[in-house]
């Protein structure tokens, strides 16, 4: 019932909005990819003068709101997840490649990956495996390493990166497997940011994906030549891509 009202809430947004307007397009994101994808909206919108309406959830949720809505133009997220949905396509662009992180909570008492084990180690969030790229990637990493079974009492499942970095900063947990873009916004106010082995996981590319029928054609060229820019590609490196 939840991503229903969800989905209702966003159609009547798009509805009223201004996304009918010719200098507008509807771009939905993976939420782990907000704070970047805001820098480069904005930027866009500046360059262009075109309005960028901007839509985030799991992976579940912005193909969800593409596949019913009929008013998003671009997805943009995981390559891997967005070629095996049924969504009609019109390409790609290549945005970079996706990192794994645990953010470690002040004071908790893990130094390296495998302290997640320690029975001082209580909770550690992760995003659903089933809808978010990270909770996949963090699934991976637990099957390869052979920690799935140490872990499995302490892991707190929630929609996506940015609830698993609110559980870390608010100190429900000790630890929280994110991605590297959201870990560089709160890198202040964690204890540290562990890398992920990335041969623990399969690779992660991040993608803008146009889809076939975009009601904003124009637009949508233009944005996907912003995205192959060099401005396009410094906000992506700054955000860990």
């Amino acid at each position: 019932m939840k991503r229903i009202a969800l989905l209702f809430c966003l159609c009547l947004a798009l509805a009223c909005g201004p996304a009918f307007a010719a200098d507008t397009l509807t771009l939905a994101s993976g939420a782990g990819y907000k704070k970047m994808v805001e820098e480069l909206a904005a930027t866009f919108e500046k360059e262009t003068g075109i309005t960028v309406e901007r839509l985030y959830g799991n992976m579940g949720q912005v193909t969800g709101m593409a596949r019913e809505s009929g008013k998003v133009d671009i997805v943009a997220g995981d390559k891997r997840y967005l070629d095996g949905t049924d969504l009609a396509f019109a390409g790609e662009t290549v945005i970079g490649k996706g990192r794994l992180v645990l953010a470690v909570t002040k004071g908790a008492p893990v130094a390296a990956l495998k302290d997640l084990a320690k029975p001082e180690v209580k909770r550690v969030a992760m995003p659903d495996a089933q809808k978010a790229i990270y909770g996949r990637a963090a699934d991976e990493y637990m099957e390869s390493t052979g920690s799935r079974a140490a872990l499995k009492d302490k892991l707190i499942v929630v929609g996506t990166v940015p609830q698993v970095s609110a559980y870390v900063l608010s100190g429900e947990v000790d630890a929280g497997f994110i991605n590297l873009t959201d870990a560089l916004a709160i890198k202040d106010k964690v204890e540290r940011i562990l890398t992920v082995d990335e041969s623990a996981y399969k690779p992660i590319l991040i993608v803008a994906k146009p889809l076939a029928q975009a009601p904003h054609a124009k637009a949508v060229e233009r944005f996907t030549a912003f995205l192959g820019s060099k401005a396009a590609r410094d906000i992506a490196a700054r955000h860990g891509l």
